[in-house]
C-alpha cells in the first residue's frame, strides 16, 4: 500500500472514532456526507464534521 492510501484510511478512523465520542451513527453520518459534500459550500464544510453534524443535518 501507499502512504497517501495510509493516511486516507487514518483519517477515516479518525471519523469513525468521533462518531462514536458524538454519539453518532458512523452508517448514517457517512451517507449523508457522501449525499451532500458535492453541492455544500466549501466555507461550510465543518458543517459535515461529526462534532457538528448533528446540529446540521438534514431533519
Amino acid at each position: 500500500g501507499s502512504h497517501h492510501a495510509a493516511e486516507m484510511t487514518a483519517a477515516m478512523y479518525s471519523f469513525m472514532a468521533s462518531c462514536k465520542r458524538n454519539h453518532i451513527n458512523e452508517f448514517e453520518w457517512l451517507k449523508d456526507v457522501f449525499e451532500r459534500i458535492q453541492s455544500i459550500n466549501h466555507k461550510n464544510l465543518y458543517q459535515l464534521l461529526p462534532s457538528n453534524w448533528p446540529k446540521y443535518r438534514p431533519k
